[in-house]
């Protein structure tokens, strides 16, 4: 048997007792992705707001604000 024949009988047996599964399935990752932009920028925001080391400048109440808004924009939540 030909090691291109096992595999495919290996992967038709994978797949057919996980129906849920298909191949190229990529449902939640435009979810992960926007979890690592968050990510990213509540670091920033620690690393800005380390640097001003405790001044108000007022930047993190208008990076808060436009968070949040941009967050109810996405998830369609009303204002």
């Amino acid at each position: 048997m030909p090691h291109s024949l096992a595999a495919r009988i290996q992967a038709g047996l994978t797949f057919a007792g996980n129906p849920l599964h298909t191949a190229g399935d990529e449902s939640g990752q435009g979810t992960v992705e926007y979890v690592g932009l968050a990510m990213s920028v509540g670091i920033l925001l620690l690393a800005v707001g380390s640097f001003l080391s405790g001044k108000d400048h007022g930047i993190g109440t208008v990076i808060t604000g436009a968070l949040k808004a941009a967050i109810q924009q996405a998830s369609g939540a009303s204002k």
